[in-house]
């Protein structure tokens, strides 16, 4: 039997989403269910909401494919009896956060934080080591780089996969105090050597290409290879890149210092931030089933000229 107030809290898979989430937990208590997805499996998740439930939402923008599964949750809860309150720093269409605050969820959304920000300010949380936390994950997510903590925390979050990992994750972090702990900085330091191997991969398979004046560096990602804003950060500075592009299975990242990536992100169904975005793709099935068996050039080509096709597009009507 599913108690009357269950809360349920759902967060972005890396530091900042972690971070947010902790405070979370910081401020409201142990969660009955933590569920750890990318923005495209919102909607889907949200159908496992049980009625009547407390639910936390973190570091997670609207995907436009996902829009309407989620206001169709949004409301079957909130009808129920139970509440969402809702925490993002993504740019979103002032019509998501008036339509989903009509229906009675409590949307915050402020941009110029990190999400974990937005938690402090809104929810909110105070004591000691909150700030520091917020500036670590602010210092990675909004690509400052200007606390060194956050380098190690990101690396720490991300340094294994699953569920497991990313809930223990959360109960360390919910206690931070603003130092690193012996067991962050051991596992940290374990997987500087596989770090670097995979930025000499990025500079060896890296590859180059223009789209009417735009300079698209691209990369094919492994699923082990988790420090995806530090790769996309080396090849923009390494290639001179206006755009990195950064090509997984079934999804892209994207990252820029000069050229909106949401917009591409959002054409592809997708959202996030102008400088770092992202979304889901659809590739062919026979070019997705010969990339799982190790053969991955006629994936990663179908990946570039989408992308390619949508940066042009964008270019015609900007």
């Amino acid at each position: 039997m599913v108690r009357k107030w269950l809360k349920v809290l759902i967060t972005h898979t890396d530091l900042d989403g972690i971070a947010s989430a902790a405070l979370i937990w910081r401020a409201v208590g142990e969660p009955g269910k933590i569920y750890f997805i990318q923005p495209y499996q919102l909607g889907s998740v949200l159908d496992k909401v049980p009625n009547r439930a407390v639910v936390y939402i973190s570091d997670l923008g609207i995907n436009a494919e996902t829009y309407g599964k989620i206001v169709e949750n949004v409301r079957r809860i909130i009808a129920s009896g139970g509440k969402i309150r809702w925490f993002d720093h993504h740019v979103w269409d002032k019509r998501w956060v008036n339509e989903l605050n009509n229906l009675g969820a409590d949307v915050y959304v402020n941009t110029s934080t990190c999400a974990a920000g937005v938690v402090m300010k809104y929810l909110p949380v105070n004591g000691e080591g909150v700030e520091d936390l917020v500036t670590a994950a602010c210092s990675v997510d909004l690509w400052l780089f200007n606390d060194w903590r956050g380098n190690f925390l990101a690396r720490y979050v991300g340094c294994k996969g699953g569920w497991r990992w990313r809930a223990e994750a959360v109960k360390l972090l919910k206690d931070f105090r603003g130092e690193l702990s012996h067991d962050i900085i051991e596992k940290v330091s374990n997987v500087f050597d596989k770090e670097l191997r995979v930025y000499s991969k990025v500079v060896r398979e890296a590859g180059i290409k223009h789209i009417d004046g735009v300079r698209l560096a691209y990369y094919f990602k492994n699923n082990d290879e988790h420090v995806t804003s530090f790769i996309g950060n080396l090849m923009l500075n390494r290639f001179s890149a206006d755009v990195a592009l950064i090509c997984k299975y079934k999804s892209v990242s994207l990252r820029s210092k000069s050229f909106n990536v949401r917009e591409i992100s959002k054409a592809l169904g997708g959202g996030g931030h102008p400088q770092a975005a992202g979304a889901r793709i659809k590739p062919p099935l026979w070019r997705l089933m010969i990339a799982l068996i190790g053969y991955r050039g006629l994936l990663l080509n179908w990946c570039v000229n989408r992308v390619s096709e949508v940066i042009a597009d964008l270019l015609k009507r900007f």
